[in-house]
């Protein structure tokens, strides 16, 4: 399987956007914003160099907390998938 950093060494543009739910908590002087362990989203954009473009998204559940690594592992495979069919 190939890694993100391998992918753009051969030329490819790799776009990652993660997201995580926010907690928003009132505090003295003001509101803070905490991201909340739980759940999140990471899309994973890859455009050929050939310009042909395919999207991976891995969806964590609201029970399971948040992790970059496997997302982006799980995101890069489905997008890779795209590109075989």
């Amino acid at each position: 399987m190939n890694t993100i950093a391998q992918l753009r060494r051969s030329g490819y543009k790799v776009r990652v956007l993660h997201s995580r739910p926010k907690m928003f908590t009132q505090k003295i002087g003001g509101v803070m914003t905490e991201y909340n362990p739980k759940g999140g989203k990471t899309i994973i954009e890859i455009t050929t160099p050939d310009g042909k473009n395919s999207i991976g998204v891995s969806e964590c559940s609201e029970k399971d907390s948040w992790n970059r690594r496997l997302g982006n592992q799980i995101a890069l495979g489905r997008a890779m998938e795209n590109f075989r069919v």
